[in-house]
């Protein structure tokens, strides 16, 4: 199934609301310390998408920084109300990464690789994935992922 553009999703309380207007880059699963803790799952999930593509429609997000699994600064986006992360970034390419739980239908996406794999727990298995890399969000990405 296409991406359907324009596609829309916000935080859990209704107060931020967003647009992507662009295709997206690709969809990681990523088993960083951090996807982990910010998800509280085995694993989180990133939409890369372009900055300009990432439209803001409702609310004022909140940000803080951390450090990323590789050492970079990673700019936290989320809603000050309920606390849903929305997206990390602008990375070194300026590009942001969605949170794909976070659209109105993510059903429409299926992840084509999957990041720091060193750091995946030994029980998961994900089928079907492209390729995968060991740096989620560096410079280290899949050749065909531009």
């Amino acid at each position: 199934m296409p991406f359907v553009i324009p596609s829309e999703g916000g935080c859990q309380c209704g107060e931020i609301r967003y647009r992507l207007i662009g295709e997206p880059i690709f969809l990681t699963v990523c088993h960083c310390t951090d996807c982990k803790h910010q998800s509280g799952s085995a694993f989180g999930m990133s939409l890369r998408m372009r900055k300009a593509d990432v439209e803001l429609l409702q609310g004022a997000p909140k940000q803080w920084t951390t450090r990323s699994d590789n050492g970079n600064p990673k700019i936290c986006v989320f809603c000050s109300s309920c606390g849903t992360r929305l997206w990390h970034g602008p990375g070194p390419l300026g590009n942001l990464s969605v949170k794909p739980g976070t659209l109105d239908d993510p059903s429409q996406l299926a992840p084509r690789y999957e990041g720091w794999t060193k750091r995946k727990l030994p029980w998961l298995r994900i089928e079907g994935l492209e390729a995968s890399f060991e740096e989620q969000g560096s410079s280290h990405r899949p050749a065909s992922a531009s």
